[in-house]
């Protein structure tokens, strides 16, 4: 009987280390897990940030081009505008003097024909 009381209690001590194994196993598999997880939730912070930052540079660069595009486009504009402002003060006598000749023109025409 003794010989089964012994085999009985190693088989309750080996039950007792497979329990204390699994629990073990089951311990390191969830921190792995975690670790994995936090891991994971690290990389995916850093990549997130890396293109708020891209998406940022972009952003800027694309401002600073508009903003000199705006630029050269009021300075062409203002450009245009002196040149037809020349234009303007080098022809307004001539089409002045050319509009009065043509009306006195017709009225004279006009009057010569009441007569």
């Amino acid at each position: 009987m003794s010989t089964l009381q012994e085999a009985l209690a190693v088989l309750l001590g080996a039950e007792s280390e497979a329990k204390r194994v699994v629990e073990e196993a089951k311990n390191e598999g969830e921190s792995y897990l975690r670790s994995a997880q936090d891991k994971f939730a690290a990389r995916r912070a850093h990549e997130m940030e890396s293109a708020r930052e891209q998406a940022k540079s972009i952003m800027d660069t694309s401002l600073s081009a508009a903003r000199t595009e705006a630029d050269q486009i009021f300075s062409i504009g203002k450009d245009e505008r002196a040149r037809m402002q020349r234009r303007y003060e080098e022809n307004v006598d001539a089409v002045i003097d050319s509009m009065v000749s043509e009306i006195a023109s017709g009225l004279i025409e006009k009057g010569r024909g009441k007569n």
